[in-house]
């Protein structure tokens, strides 16, 4: 007779499974997206381990001890940071495995336990946020452990801290998403969104206490009030402060401290872990159930202020483009897991251009200034390419096979493609001119920058949104329910290509040659009108690339069948 499974051992061959399918599948389609996707990362990577470097080298060369407080902190403030982002990430990741994902329904109607599926997809998350917080914090931990001259251990004890680290967030956030499910599966939504706000107020009030201290003392008096700010994030009890003190005492060479910080992080984890099973056993699958048949028949969807209030602001389309603009609005803002993710990158994006700022007011020169700004620039373009990306190039396919509604409407075909258009261009230019207005007036730039940059962003935003909706309508996938699978998939990666070659592009010929006029001069810098010809040259290509990507949508979404 034949012994079955056990249960742990299955889920591990099931992972197994997926995963070589997973690979396989990738290694029979175009290499072109996974090596580009490996090439930003690898450069995001390097860009972060160049800053942190220079920056604990500048410490250093100050006589500001690499062991010492002030270095605790900033290790502190960043292991805190990661794990609130954790939580928010982690949260909406979740919430999307445990109780929207297709595999979820079959795998609670097998014998399995609902905590052993629980920890199944709690794996699954707490894979994403490693490799995010490898990705962010460890270029930093390990230009700090060259700095210092760190003994090898050190970089072996990095990836047990991390482990330990994550389980911590990603615990809290399996928590609240169960109980938010249970308790308010109505309105789930509606708690989110008040949890951010209340994330950004307290971030509001928190700037705005740093930056009267940065004017209202002198240099060396506003950096010990700022770091006086920080000693939150260094509580005796806070699981940041010891991650982040387990990792100076290797760095000093005290492995005996280093291993108990490492331990107790490690059991708290783990406690925290157990928390989340104990309680997933108790209320997943009453969530699960509460989730697929909450909500009522009779409620109303139509009338909300928010979908008044796009209509009253785009009186220049006509009334059936706005019905449909509408209408993707309603698909985007009941989708917790897409305008989350925005909000966050958005809120981080804005903390950094606030603070950086007054934290080196003094130090910031002209020649840092022009460059910082054209940074930021690129920073912003590089977000607008990944929303118009992630969740505009899908818009197209995700119609399906329900698309044939859409085409029993009295309207042009084509008028379903400019409507999608308007949508994903009103948002890319409405958070795009936010960010970047936002960092020119902080950095003091001159007015010719900051309507450069502008003109800039929205170029990027019109063009990006073009590509993204007209490579959507030309090539399709409607088999396909879930946006990641539409985007990893060949439309998707030429349309990142692309995407990718226009935002250099843009910028190359729109702000490249102002920046480098700035930086060398007259002596050294291009002429003045090669300023000019670029951003002629620069619209130029952001026209292009709205008309013809939607020209062939339009064509091709007019020889469809269905």
């Amino acid at each position: 007779m034949i012994s079955p499974t056990p249960r742990p051992l299955l889920m591990l061959r099931l992972r197994a499974t997926m995963i070589r399918n997973h690979f396989r599948t990738l290694l029979g389609q175009s290499m072109v997206r996974p090596l580009t996707v490996v090439l930003i990362t690898l450069l995001i990577w390097a860009l972060v381990f160049y800053a942190s470097l220079e920056g604990f080298k500048f410490l250093r060369d100050e006589k500001i001890p690499l062991h010492g407080e002030i270095v605790g902190i900033l290790l502190d403030l960043l292991f805190l940071t990661l794990g609130a982002l954790l939580v928010f990430t982690g949260g909406l990741i979740l919430y999307g495995s445990l109780f929207t994902a297709p595999e979820t329904a079959f795998l609670l109607c097998t014998p399995l336990a609902d905590d052993r599926v629980f920890a199944y997809k709690f794996q699954t998350a707490t894979a994403i946020s490693i490799w995010a917080f490898l990705l962010l914090g460890g270029p930093i931990l390990i230009a700090y452990g060259i700095t210092c001259y760190a003994p090898w251990y050190y970089y072996a004890l990095l990836p047990l801290f991390f482990l330990g680290f994550v389980q911590l967030p990603a615990s809290v956030s399996a928590i609240v998403c169960l109980l938010v499910v249970n308790l308010l599966p109505r309105r789930r939504k509606q708690v989110l969104m008040v949890c951010i706000a209340a994330v950004v107020v307290l971030l509001a009030a928190w700037v705005v206490q740093v930056v009267r201290d940065a004017q209202q003392f002198q240099d060396h008096e506003a950096v010990h009030r700022l770091l006086g700010r920080f000693t939150f994030a260094g509580t005796a009890l806070t699981p940041s402060h010891w991650a982040a003190r387990g990792l100076q005492a290797a760095a000093r060479g005290e492995a005996g401290r280093s291993l108990f910080q490492l331990a107790l992080v490690w059991s708290n984890g783990l406690f925290a872990y157990l928390i989340a099973a104990f309680t997933a056993k108790r209320l997943y699958r009453r969530g699960y159930n509460r989730l697929a048949t909450g909500g009522s028949l009779r409620r109303r969807y139509g009338g909300a202020w928010m979908d008044r209030l796009l209509t009253a602001s785009l009186p220049f389309t006509t009334e059936r483009t706005r019905l449909l603009i509408v209408k993707d609005f309603r698909t985007f803002r009941r989708d917790p897991q897409q305008w989350a993710q925005i909000l966050i990158f958005t809120g981080l994006i804005t903390l950094s251009i606030t603070v950086a700022r007054r934290i080196f007011v003094a130090d910031l020169g002209r020649h840092y200034q022009n460059f910082i700004s054209f940074f930021y620039v690129g920073v912003v373009g590089l977000l607008i390419c990944i929303y118009t990306g992630r969740f505009v190039f899908p818009l197209f396919s995700l119609e399906g096979r329900k698309f044939w509604i859409l085409g029993l409407l009295p309207i042009e075909r084509g008028q379903l493609l400019w409507g999608k258009f308007a949508f994903a261009s009103a948002g890319a230019v409405l958070i795009g001119e936010f960010l970047v207005l936002l960092s020119d007036l902080t950095l003091g730039m001159a007015w010719p920058a900051v309507v450069l940059h502008a003109l800039t962003v929205a170029v990027l935003a019109f063009g990006l949104s073009g590509l993204s909706v007209g490579m959507g309508a030309c090539l399709p996938n409607f088999r396909e329910t879930d946006p990641s699978r539409i985007v990893s998939g060949f439309g998707g990666t030429m349309n990142l290509l692309v995407s990718l070659l226009f935002l250099l592009a843009v910028l190359a010929l729109m702000a490249g040659p102002w920046h480098a006029l700035m930086a060398w001069g007259d002596e050294g810098g291009p002429a003045l009108w090669i300023v000019w010809a670029g951003l002629a040259a620069g619209a130029a290509v952001g026209a292009a690339a709205v008309i013809l990507p939607l020209r062939m949508g339009i064509r091709a979404l007019r020889e469809m069948e269905f």
